[in-house]
């Protein structure tokens, strides 16, 4: 990851109009392309856990989210740069159910005898019950390799 970035993302820690969510994002992408050979498999969830998992909980603050990737995009042009293909998918995706059910589909791929609504439940239940989107995005992780196969 170039200065530039590295630079950027620490100012974004910094930042109070970005939620911890979509800090995570950030850095997430950001580390993601560092990584040679898709060598980073090994550390972290497969990609399309990981992006239907970000994707599924950006779409229950998608306003909000929208706004923090647009500050991210005025503020942090070289960071915004790794995170505009999530940006550009929840903003042009206004049927968010589509999404939200391509992204549960893509989830069922990785978990045994749970369905499509049983994931789409455990999303919005997790969300009501959380303090913040981060918090909410781990407890579905502890649900979701609860169900791993």
């Amino acid at each position: 990851m170039g200065e530039i970035k590295i630079d950027e993302l620490q100012k974004l820690y910094d930042n109070k109009k970005v939620g911890s969510l979509v800090q995570e994002i950030c850095e997430y992408y950001a580390t993601k392309e560092d990584y040679e050979d898709n060598s980073y498999q090994d550390e972290i969830e497969p990609p399309e856990v990981v992006e239907s998992v970000y994707i599924l909980f950006c779409l229950q603050s998608r306003e909000q989210i929208l706004d923090e990737f647009a500050l991210i995009q005025k503020k942090y042009p070289n960071l915004y740069e790794s995170v505009n293909p999530i940006h550009n998918t929840i903003l042009i995706n206004m049927d968010y159910r589509l999404l939200e059910n391509q992204c549960a589909e893509k989830l069922m791929g990785h978990v045994t005898d749970t369905s499509l609504e049983e994931i789409l439940a455990h999303v919005d239940s997790f969300t009501r019950s959380s303090n913040t989107l981060s918090e909410a995005v781990d407890k579905f992780y502890s649900w979701l390799h609860s169900r791993s196969r």
